[in-house]
């Protein structure tokens, strides 16, 4: 259903280490890392049909956390859950 996800990254080299960590967890290998038109940098994961992107704040503002927003990744089983969130605490 989900066919994309983008957040905002303030540092897009801490979160690409970061997303490495956890998102090797579930499979999905290096992300695909673009610089668009205006000069941003931006990384796109794909596994499994679905795509989650970090980009640099487009309109030179710093990336703010969304109120009330919640990304759920899908896991195979509890010890992936596991895997991923100790990933996670890790980086």
């Amino acid at each position: 259903m989900l066919n994309h996800l983008m957040l905002g990254s303030n540092d897009i080299d801490r979160s690409n280490r970061f997303y490495d960590a956890v998102l090797g967890v579930l499979g999905a290998g290096a992300p695909i890392r673009h610089v668009n038109a205006t000069g941003q940098t931006r990384l796109f994961y794909r596994h499994e049909g679905s795509t989650f992107c970090l980009t640099e704040p487009i309109n030179g503002q710093d990336a703010t956390v969304a109120n009330g927003g919640t990304i759920g990744f899908k896991c195979s089983s509890p010890e992936q859950v596991k895997a991923f969130h100790d990933a996670a605490i890790a980086h």
